[in-house]
């Protein structure tokens, strides 16, 4: 809950009150009342004069906004894993594909790991990448 306890800058609480005059010029899109256009002005005008009184809603938005981000991203990386990861390993294994030679390894007694005689000299050091 990190995000509760941080304070709201006046940039932020400049933007929450410009996405409220924005909500309300889309309601006024939507009922066509003409006393939208009048709380929409207001809104704009106490925005640009006093921000900081924005800085209860911007809580609460920016809070909101924190949560949602936190949920969809897990949300998405779910749907992604069911929906694309999981089918393409469901039919690698019916198809037998075989990328890693686990089946191979598995059936062999020799070991994975390979004998190598290097000797190093000064030169294998000075880039070792």
């Amino acid at each position: 809950m990190q995000f509760l306890k941080r304070t709201i800058t006046k940039e932020e609480s400049r933007d929450t009150g410009m996405a409220m005059v924005l909500l309300i010029l889309l309601l006024y899109m939507v009922q066509k009342r003409e006393v939208l256009i009048a709380a929409a002005i207001a809104l704009h005008v106490l925005n640009m004069t006093v921000p900081l009184i924005f800085r209860p809603v911007a809580v609460g938005w920016l809070g909101l906004s924190h949560v949602l981000g936190i949920v969809m991203s897990k949300v998405l990386l779910a749907i992604v894993f069911f929906l694309i990861v999981t089918p393409m390993g469901v039919v690698r294994k019916i198809t037998g594909k075989d990328s890693l030679k686990l089946r191979a390894f598995k059936a062999s007694e020799e070991s994975v790991m390979w004998e190598r005689n290097y000797t190093f000299a000064a030169r294998d050091l000075e880039k070792p990448y």
